[in-house]
């Protein structure tokens, strides 16, 4: 059972291997080559390992960008990691900034975090079981306390779009080589 298993895992990850260097050395040419649109826009045929699937493809939609925007917020967080103050970006933030410049969304999100933890100590009175006798009792000492809290400062910015049409597929001919060129997966399972 555990030979199987380990074969199960060791040829999965040689099948992603595989596909990630053939997808990368391959040619574009070579890989538009096994997928052709039908006459419908909305759907492509895909001839992958012998089998020809039909996929149904979402409208692309064409944008322009309006400008950037920024965004700043602070979050203080305890030991925890519990927001005592402040918040995270959201993406409502950035949404009301892309707003403002007649946006409809945004791309390209980048977001730095800058973080300062601060260590403070305090005298507090704090409950503490101590042994008297044969008993545990709770007795109230003042002790030093060690505060930790993290401010987080975000700075976040991203491109504002609005989107236009939508771009349809490029048709090409139905007429095109459906033999697969790529790997035997198959017989790689097998062994």
């Amino acid at each position: 059972m555990m030979k199987l298993v380990k074969k199960i895992v060791v040829s999965t990850i040689v099948m992603a291997v595989c596909f990630l260097f053939v997808n990368c050395a391959a040619s574009p040419e070579a890989r538009n080559r096994v997928v052709f649109p039908i006459t419908s826009n909305n759907f492509k045929i895909i001839n992958s390992e012998g089998q020809i699937m039909q996929v149904n493809i979402a409208p692309i939609k064409d944008f322009n960008t309006l400008g950037l925007i920024f965004v700043e917020s602070s979050a203080t967080f305890d030991s925890d990691n519990n927001i005592i103050e402040g918040s995270k970006i959201t993406f409502d933030m950035l949404m009301k900034e892309a707003y403002k410049l007649g946006a409809d969304d945004i791309i390209n999100l980048k977001i730095d975090e800058i973080q300062n933890i601060s260590i403070t100590e305090e005298r507090r009175v704090v409950p503490v079981r101590v042994r008297r006798g044969e008993e545990w009792v709770t007795v109230e000492r003042e002790t030093t306390v060690q505060i930790i809290n993290k401010t987080v400062h975000y700075k976040a910015n991203a491109i504002a779009i609005k989107y236009t049409t939508n771009v349809v597929p490029p048709t090409t001919s139905n007429s095109q080589d459906t033999l697969n060129t790529g790997l035997n997966v198959r017989n790689i399972i097998r062994n």
